[in-house]
């Protein structure tokens, strides 16, 4: 309060009032005025203004106004008598004209509120309130008032009638920085928690000589003004959710990671004419994300080093082993050996071949975790390769005494998106096992059906004696048997985490119900898609030579869907002859009495090693010219023609076209 409030004396502006200038004027009603505009401005910080609506003259009073100007006057004149009022918020200006036009025509008492920026760029909440006095003489009609700085009262009353911005209010209360950006000034308001999350105890705008827009645009990094500026634009111009973290420089040169949220307002004319928004301090938590994803890199590092170190034992342990397996084999062809001898080398063979079945799904696993088997996606109609799974498992079930039925239950035309191989592969480890594991004269049903957000699923229900419910999170466990490690059915433990995995890679669910003594239903599900156009393709293929020599081709897989995948792609070429052996005797065979002039050896088959089998060829004066081709990986580096384990028909044409040429048959 001034020293005349203090006294109980009439303020300055009704000494003024009571000079000359007004010497008509009542001087009762003008200390009853007085005392009635200290009575309003008790408690209150406020400054007094006095305007000559005629002459224009002004004059003011108290510390409020060296908040907006570095003159009582010029701020009196940017906030209230001037013709711009360039401090004024521009929403409120024509209220403000409008306003003061009543004033000067009708008169009166008048009390309102409005928001002004400081000379530090902060928004503050003003009230002006005061009344008209109309002179007998020349001086015409003079205005009085007072100015007092209500923001702490408003603004949060302010916040709170806005639509959808009740929860600002709130997070005001927890740290967070409340900001406002008029898109029409271009002008932006932080509250002192932005300032103090930027490392100011107060606003730095009027020690700094920028603007708050000016200073937030500096203090973003480089790296991400762009970004943020982006999101601005798409919020106010595509009104899409502004939310968007960055860095900013601290006033100490330290970065602080913010979390900047806000909402557009609108005018009447569903125009934006301002955000409001929240700053919020996320440095915390990006430390803690950086560091788990430090230690996620971390584990994937050493996963990846395992599944290496794994890759490469499997690798090693397989030359050995087809070694051992290739000349148990070739002995056994001895006719002198006795019956009991004959049966010791059968179970080192089944043993050796059981070990080699255990390191070569330890080597699918490290395939897999390794990222080093990517699937090769393409349209299929899963029906038909269900269909051939069936087939290839019937000999098998047979045996088993299982009834095994397949019912495509209208499906047969539905197409999905995955590798058709590794399709089958799923198919045939849930199917195997669900023959393999149930009981005589069980059953197995295999059929499809459509799921929520047009999934198709394949179902595979078995009747064997199920699974406990407390085991149910093992099942998918690498060597995880659940308990049939001592039976009398062979089996690694390692074909369900395999069909998980592969399932997972192709973009596909697969999960499974049982009930322990009635049986188990496993399934996976894949996107159903539209059916492929015949120019659809997701990569160009070369085309295949348009007719191919006559010639013989030998095929050494143990896998029966290789066999039976070859004799189809060959089903339109009768002058090529396929001719297939399951193991390398077999092979050795086939090769001296048969003379195929191409020999394609996957490179996973047990018994003997690629290099092994040439040296062997090669010796033989019969096999000398048969072209030897690799199928599949090539792990020690051996200069031989390669195919990949998917091979097409083109690649394969190629291979048959350069072999039978360079074997003396023309085209």
């Amino acid at each position: 309060m001034s020293e005349s409030q203090v006294s109980g004396q009439p303020p300055l502006l009704f000494q003024l009032a009571t000079s000359d200038e007004l010497h008509t004027l009542d001087a009762a009603r003008l200390t009853r005025q007085a005392a009635n505009l200290q009575g309003l401005l008790q408690d209150v910080d406020c400054g007094l203004w006095e305007w000559h609506l005629k002459t224009g003259a002004q004059r003011a009073q108290g510390d409020i106004w060296l908040l907006f100007a570095d003159s009582a006057r010029g701020a009196l004149e940017s906030l209230w008598t001037g013709s711009e009022l360039r401090q004024v918020h521009i929403d409120e200006r024509d209220r403000i004209f409008a306003l003061r036009e009543q004033i000067n025509g009708v008169g009166g008492y008048f009390d309102t509120c409005f928001r002004a920026y400081d000379v530090s760029g902060q928004l503050r909440w003003l009230r002006v309130w005061g009344r008209t006095i109309h002179s007998s003489d020349s001086n015409g009609t003079i205005a009085i008032g007072s100015c007092a700085d209500y923001s702490e009262a408003l603004s949060q009353s302010y916040l709170s009638n806005l639509p959808a911005e009740r929860p600002l209010q709130a997070l005001s209360g927890v740290g967070d920085g409340l900001w406002e950006w008029d898109l029409r000034a271009d002008e932006m308001v932080l509250d002192d928690a932005c300032w103090s999350i930027l490392g100011y105890e107060v606003s730095p705008i009027r020690s700094i000589g920028r603007s708050a827009a000016a200073q937030w645009k500096a203090r973003v990094l480089s790296e991400d003004a762009s970004r943020v500026e982006q999101a601005m634009q798409d919020h106010v111009r595509e009104r899409l959710p502004l939310d968007v973290e960055f860095r900013l420089w601290r006033s100490d040169g330290s970065i602080v990671w913010v979390r900047c949220r806000g909402k557009a307002q609108l005018n009447s004319r569903g125009q934006p004419v301002r955000v409001l928004g929240t700053l919020q301090d996320i440095s915390g938590s990006r430390e803690t994300l950086s560091r788990v994803e430090r230690e996620l890199q971390q584990q994937r590092e050493e996963n990846a080093h395992r599944a290496d170190l794994l890759f490469s034992l499997s690798h090693e342990l397989r030359t050995p082993l087809n070694a051992i397996l290739g000349y148990s084999q070739m002995v056994e062809l001895d006719q002198t050996l006795n019956s009991d001898q004959r049966q010791r080398l059968g179970e080192i063979r089944r043993a050796g071949q059981h070990l080699l079945h255990l390191v070569g799904d330890v080597l699918e696993l490290a395939r897999i975790d390794s990222r080093r088997l990517g699937p090769s996606m393409e349209s299929i109609r899963p029906a038909e390769l269900v269909a051939e799974c069936k087939r290839l498992l019937e000999p098998l079930a047979e045996t088993r005494r299982v009834s095994l039925v397949f019912e495509p239950l209208g499906w047969e035309s539905a197409y999905i998106c995955a590798d058709p191989v590794r399709y089958k592969q799923v198919v045939l480890n849930l199917a195997g096992n669900a023959v393999k594991y149930n009981r005589e004269n069980g059953r197995v049903i295999i059929n499809f059906a459509p799921e929520a957000e047009g999934w198709l699923r394949l179902s595979i229900l078995d009747t064997g004696k199920g699974i406990p419910p407390e085991r149910r999170t093992e099942v998918f466990e690498p060597f995880n048997r659940l308990g049939e490690e001592k039976g009398h059915i062979e089996g690694t433990g390692v074909g369900l985490a395999i069909a998980k995995r592969l399932t997972e890679a192709m973009g596909g669910r697969i999960d499974f119900d049982s009930q322990e003594g009635q049986g188990s239903i496993f399934w996976i599900e894949f996107p159903m898609i539209d059916a492929p156009d015949a120019l659809m393709s997701f990569s160009a293929q070369p085309e295949a030579p348009s007719h191919l020599p006559e010639g013989r081709l030998l095929l050494v897989d143990n896998r029966p869907t290789a066999a039976s995948r070859l004799k189809e792609m060959l089903k339109d070429t009768p002058q090529i002859q396929c001719l297939v052996a399951t193991d390398v005797v077999e092979a050795i065979f086939i090769a001296r009495t048969m003379h195929p002039e191409v020999l394609l050896f996957h490179s996973e088959l047990p018994g003997m090693s690629a290099a092994d089998l040439v040296r062997i060829l090669e010796e033989d004066i019969s096999t000398r010219s048969t072209r030897f081709v690799l199928v599949g990986e090539n792990p020690t580096g051996e200069s031989h023609p390669m195919l990949p384990d998917q091979f097409d028909f083109v690649q394969l044409s190629k291979v048959l076209a350069e072999s039978l040429v360079s074997a003396g048959r023309s085209t």
